[in-house]
């Protein structure tokens, strides 16, 4: 038998479907060792309430790894569920963001189905290293992958415009696994050993990890040349780009709301000519997927506002493909939604924090 029979890898006939990035006959340059570039300690060790939730998570992560994939998934699922219950705090937040999207009369069907797909998320994250090729290939289906591939064959790379929704991690080992190799990158957060894990996973799959220290001196410009280098090798990078960390980002209208959206695809966008390409894995039922690509976003020719409002379009259509996906737990608008009467706010309890917190350090 042979290791295509086996599923060790996509079949031949899927590979040739897809372009792949990169030039011909030329490596990959992953850097791996990302976790060592990060300064040990950060200036303090991990508190202790960090280094018991980091412990709880990685628990979370060996059990839901090593069980049934059909009861890990049960399970996650069931846990997203049981989060929305636990956390009314949570759950009036991402009921306000998700209201800006959805009919009134949608809304609470919506926001229940976020949290399950969160909880399933979480699984697929710590699942997905161990995710054999060839049954992935078996359970997903694509589309518009001719916008990609279009954007790569113009060989500046290109910038793929990432939301908080769907599949992150199961997106990023098809990806490479059909030689579409990506670079993110990462905020080093805390709980460090949580942090550890999230980058061996990522590198694990092929993946460069780019690690981000905003309050370092030089941080930000050392990231910006390191993600320049791999669009100029004609790669991806992969960009979130619906929820501002820096408290700084520009206003834009997002679902028709301003809201602080991050500069960073416009920007390197303009600096690099590279497009911008939206894309989303979608999860499906049966524990299958869908990996939806949107036509090209060009921004290089337009100024900073007109850029930022290109990228929010092309969020819009993302988000638009499934509400029930984004996983928007965290503030994303200035003020709360009226249509919620006000009542979203910062705060929660201690499980909305942890799940936070592991969320920051889990997305790239």
């Amino acid at each position: 038998m042979t290791d295509v029979a086996r599923g060790h890898g996509p079949r031949r006939h899927d590979r040739e479907r897809y372009r792949g990035s990169g030039w011909r006959y030329t490596p990959v340059d992953r850097r791996p060792g990302a976790i060592d570039r990060v300064p040990a300690g950060g200036g303090r060790r991990d508190r202790v309430g960090e280094r018991l939730m980091g412990r709880l998570w990685l628990a979370a992560w060996t059990m839901l790894r090593v069980m049934p994939e059909s009861i890990a998934f049960g399970l996650a699922e069931g846990a997203g569920a049981l989060l929305r219950h636990l956390s009314p705090p949570l759950r009036r937040r991402v009921t306000a963001n998700l209201g800006r999207v959805v009919a009134p009369e949608q809304r609470e069907e919506v926001v229940a189905r976020a949290f399950r797909s969160y909880g399933r998320y979480w699984a697929e994250s710590f699942r997905a290293a161990d995710l054999d090729p060839g049954e992935l290939d078996r359970r997903t289906t694509t589309a518009g992958f001719e916008h990609l591939d279009a954007a790569l064959d113009r060989g500046r790379g290109v910038i793929v415009l990432l939301a908080h929704h769907g599949s992150w991690d199961i997106a990023a080992r098809w990806a490479e696994s059909h030689r579409y190799h990506l670079a993110v990158v990462a905020e080093v957060v805390r709980p460090r050993a949580l942090f550890a894990r999230f980058v061996a996973l990522r590198e694990a799959m092929g993946l460069e990890v780019v690690p981000l220290r905003p309050r370092a001196p030089g941080g930000r410009a050392g990231v910006t040349e390191r993600l320049l280098e791999a669009l100029e090798a004609n790669h991806l990078v992969g960009l979130l780009a619906d929820r501002d960390l820096s408290g700084r980002a520009p206003r834009v209208r997002l679902f028709g709301e301003p809201a602080p959206l991050p500069p960073g695809p416009a920007a390197l966008a303009r600096q690099s000519g590279a497009p911008i390409v939206p894309i989303t894995m979608l999860q499906r039922p049966g524990r299958s997927w869908h990996l939806q690509v949107l036509p090209a976003i060009d921004v290089a020719h337009l100024g900073v506002t007109e850029g930022q409002r290109a990228v929010a379009v092309g969020l819009e259509a993302l988000v638009g493909l499934d509400p029930d996906q984004w996983h928007a737990f965290q503030p994303i608008w200035d003020q709360p939604d009226h249509r919620d009467g006000g009542r979203a706010r910062a705060g929660g309890s201690g499980a909305r924090t942890s799940a936070v917190r592991a969320d920051r350090s889990a997305r790239p």
